[in-house]
C-alpha cells in the first residue's frame, strides 16, 4: 500500500510557496519571449538600418491592369467577441537608393521599418473597406509620386525593402528588454530547483516507517542488544539449536 503522508498547515505553505517560484520562473520565461519578439527584434532592425535617399520609379495598384485593383483582406478585430474582416488595395511604390558602399538598388517602399518585407507600402485596416481604400489613395498622391525624391532607410542584410520613416532604437532598449526577464527566470527556476530538493528530501525523511506483511524478513528489527545479567543462569539464557538435515 502507498504510504498517505498528510502535510502540516506550515508544509503547505512551503508547498505553496514553492508552486509560486516555479509560477514565476515560468511568467519569466515567457516574458522573455514577448518582449524578445514584440521589442528587441523590432528594436535590433531599426539599430541595423542605415540611411539613403530614395527616388520614386513607379507607383501602381496590384491588380489595377485589369480595371480592377486587387483588395487584400484583413482583421480589424477589437476583442475577443469581434469578428470584423476589412480589405484594402494593395499599393506597390518602386524606389532606387544607393548604399553606403555606392551600390544602386531598387526596391519596394513600406512606411515603417517593421514592414521590411512586406510587398504593400501600407495597409489600412478599418471596418470600412471604402475608408481603407482611400487611404491607400491619398497615400500614393503624398509618396508615389515619380520623381519624388525624399529620405528612406533600408537594411543592409536585406536591401530589397526601403522605409520611409524611422524610429531611433539604442542597444539598452534590447538589454532592457531581455536582461530583467532572463533575471527573473533564471533567479526564480534555480531557487525553485533548489526549495524543491530540499522539500522532497525533507519529506522523504520524515515519513513513516511500516512493516510489509508481505516481506517476511521486515518483521526483524535491528534492535540494540541488552547487556547480560551476570547472575542469569545458563539454562535461563537463549539457546542456539541446529539441526542435522542430512
Amino acid at each position: 500500500m502507498p504510504i498517505v503522508r498528510v502535510l502540516t498547515v506550515r508544509e503547505r505553505l512551503v508547498k505553496c510557496g514553492i508552486t509560486m517560484l516555479c509560477s514565476v520562473a515560468i511568467l519569466g520565461a515567457i516574458l522573455l519571449v514577448v518582449l524578445g519578439v514584440t521589442i528587441a527584434q523590432p528594436a535590433i532592425v531599426r539599430m541595423r538600418t542605415q540611411q539613403a535617399t530614395c527616388r520614386v520609379n513607379s507607383s501602381r495598384l496590384v491588380g489595377e491592369e485589369s480595371g480592377h485593383p486587387t483588395h487584400f483582406s484583413c482583421s480589424c478585430s477589437m476583442g475577443r467577441y469581434d469578428v470584423c474582416v476589412s480589405s484594402y488595395e494593395c499599393l506597390v511604390i518602386s524606389v532606387t537608393f544607393r548604399t553606403q558602399d555606392g551600390q544602386q538598388r531598387t526596391a519596394d517602399l513600406v512606411e515603417s521599418e517593421e514592414d521590411l518585407g512586406n510587398e504593400c507600402a501600407i495597409g489600412p485596416c478599418s471596418r470600412d473597406h471604402e475608408a481603407n481604400d482611400q487611404v491607400v489613395a491619398d497615400y500614393q498622391a503624398s509618396w508615389g509620386r515619380a520623381g519624388q525624391i525624399y529620405p528612406c532607410w533600408y537594411d543592409p542584410g536585406n536591401p530589397s525593402g526601403a522605409a520611409r520613416t524611422h524610429l531611433k532604437s539604442s542597444p539598452m532598449d534590447v538589454f532592457h528588454a531581455l536582461f530583467w526577464p532572463a533575471l527573473v527566470t533564471v533567479v526564480f527556476s534555480v531557487a525553485f530547483c533548489f526549495a524543491y530538493i530540499r522539500f522532497a528530501r525533507y519529506i522523504e525523511a520524515t515519513l513513516p516507517v511500516t512493516v510489509d506483511s508481505n516481506n517476511p524478513y521486515s518483521s526483524f528489527r535491528d534492535d540494540p542488544e541488552e547487556p547480560e545479567d551476570e547472575n542469569q543462569s545458563p539454562s535461563s539464557r537463549p539457546k542456539l539449536v541446529f539441526e542435522n538435515f542430512s
